[in-house]
């Protein structure tokens, strides 16, 4: 149920006036188009690269790396499915007013696309996160509990539910040509229909805010889990080195660089989680303004409020899916050692996170 507050004022006819007129919101709307498409582009070039690593690894070597191969793959797709209307909305300012919502009606279903990858890219790093605090608490049982086989069925029912969620959605929904007396000309109207509106308050309030909340928990939990089980290792090695300082120099030495590896380990886990985290729940803010703010909907009159929300929701998770690369390239040196493999001429790139 929609809070009874008062967002808007009236006019001397006493109608709603909407919260972000249009011509406001024409400038927002550009200005967050074209950040987004500079991390859609940024995206598809990093998931591109890693695509090819982990399949230099090995695709099925380990569930480790099935997981991040399958996180690669849907951060490409999130990205590309934003790309066309980006491109929609710029060409509103370079070409003409009429091409360009003609554009961004017809090319909107890319874009319904887009969280069908990026809401399993968030899931599958819930899944990482789970692996890898079992991983680091029962180092013994974790390949049997989770094997290559294992992870890709888990990853392809993940995908398989959200695509499901996101079909329903937008096969209740169509285009019409509709002819607009006031600029006398023809232009394509997305028409929803009576279950897709109720469809659309269902889903923000299920996926996008009580899953994103799980995801961020889960998240959250698992990395403290890991960081002081890392950080008990570390203690552990440390005393031993004390210990045993008068003697095993090369025992000693690797131990120092185990725990120089942790360290490193600790500062990539925690610097990862808070992007995720940030980004995710920044993401939560269309479900918010879908219960918060009257007529906050695809067609009432606080549209551009919802339009915005939902932009920079698609903002915050293309950084999400686009700068994986430089944290993986930083930290791993099995990373590293398959990146110049595969583009033996970058590997300066290498050399200077050395």
């Amino acid at each position: 149920m929609i809070p009874n507050f008062t967002f808007v004022y009236s006019d001397m006819h006493g109608e709603p006036q909407p919260l972000l007129d249009d011509y406001t919101f024409s400038f927002i709307k550009e200005g967050l188009s074209f950040t987004q498409m500079c991390f859609s582009f940024l995206g598809i070039f990093t998931n591109t690269i890693n695509i090819r690593v982990f399949v230099q690894q090995g695709v099925i070597t380990s569930s480790t790396n099935v997981a991040f191969l399958s996180l690669s793959v849907f951060d490409f797709f999130s990205s590309l499915m934003m790309l066309p209307l980006q491109f929609c909305s710029l060409f509103e300012v370079v070409g003409t007013w009429r091409h360009g919502v003609t554009c961004n009606v017809l090319m909107s279903y890319t874009a319904y696309l887009f969280p069908m990858f990026c809401s399993s890219s968030i899931w599958t790093t819930v899944f990482l996160s789970i692996e890898k605090a079992i991983c680091v608490m029962f180092p013994l049982k974790v390949k049997i509990l989770f094997g290559p086989k294992q992870t890709l069925c888990t990853i392809t029912s993940i995908f398989i539910i959200f695509s499901l969620n996101q079909i329903t959605f937008v096969s209740s929904t169509r285009v019409i040509w509709k002819f607009h007396s006031a600029f006398n000309f023809t232009l394509p109207t997305f028409i929803m229909s009576p279950f897709a509106k109720g469809y659309i308050y269902f889903n923000s309030l299920i996926s996008t805010t009580i899953l994103s909340s799980m995801a961020i928990v889960i998240v959250t939990i698992a990395t403290i889990i890991m960081i002081h089980k890392l950080v008990k290792t570390q203690e552990w090695r440390k005393i031993n080195m004390a210990v045993n300082s008068s003697n095993h120099h090369d025992a000693i030495s690797g131990a120092k660089q185990m725990v120089s590896k942790e360290a490193e380990t600790v500062k990539f886990v925690v610097t990862t989680t808070c992007i995720f985290v940030v980004c995710l729940t920044i993401s939560q803010v269309p479900a918010i303004v879908l219960m918060v703010i009257p007529g906050a909907t695809l067609t009432g009159y606080n549209r551009n409020i919802l339009a915005t929300g939902y932009m920079t929701r698609f903002l915050f998770n293309l950084i999400n899916s686009s700068i994986n690369f430089f944290f993986y390239i930083r930290v791993s040196t099995r990373y590293r050692t398959a990146f110049v493999e595969s583009f033996p001429a970058f590997h300066f790139l290498v050399d200077r996170t050395k």
